[in-house]
């Protein structure tokens, strides 16, 4: 009988180890953490004004610094956040000394399982003489590339609209 019990013992020993390693094995593994910086100093093409009424189209330099948090089942991405900062300066291309200043601070989350990106925050807004916001474009907006499923707020478009109208003026 002392055998007996040794032998269950010695069972249940090994199946809660067994059991108890489980979870550890099977758990995703933590998400990675990394920061990417960018800087474009050379104006480049932006969006044009023409849609807007006006001959231009608007160039931006820019700084941007985005922190990726990245999860994974196995090597498969499951999902991406972009917590985002930038800043810069938009230029009208027919005249770069007509500059207005711009930022933004946004979050973008990729769902590669609906190929879907949501978009929250501040994504862009301008400050052409320091003293107060000119345009913003807040909210959240979803996409799957290229389509926009949804749009809170204001839309790009506006934005678009109101630093044509801030160039156009310079």
């Amino acid at each position: 009988m002392r055998t007996l019990r040794r032998l269950i013992c010695a069972l249940g020993i090994a199946a809660l180890g067994m059991f108890g390693a489980t979870p550890l094995t099977a758990a995703a593994a933590g998400p990675v953490f990394f920061t990417q910086t960018r800087t474009v100093s050379t104006p480049s093409p932006n969006f044009s004004c023409r849609p807007y009424g006006d001959s231009f189209n608007v160039l931006a330099t820019f700084s941007v610094e985005a922190d990726y948090i990245q999860f994974f089942a196995g090597s498969t991405l499951i999902k991406e956040i972009r917590h985002v900062d930038f800043t810069g300066t938009l230029y009208r291309s027919d005249d770069l000394s007509k500059t207005i200043p711009y930022a933004g601070k946004f979050t973008r989350t990729f769902d590669p399982a609906t190929n879907t990106i949501t978009i929250t925050g501040l994504s862009a807004y301008t400050h052409p003489d320091g003293s107060g916001m000119l345009a913003v474009d807040p909210g959240r907006t979803v996409v799957n590339p290229p389509t926009v499923i949804s749009d809170t707020g204001p839309t790009r478009i506006e934005w678009q609209m109101a630093v044509c109208a801030a160039l156009a003026a310079e």
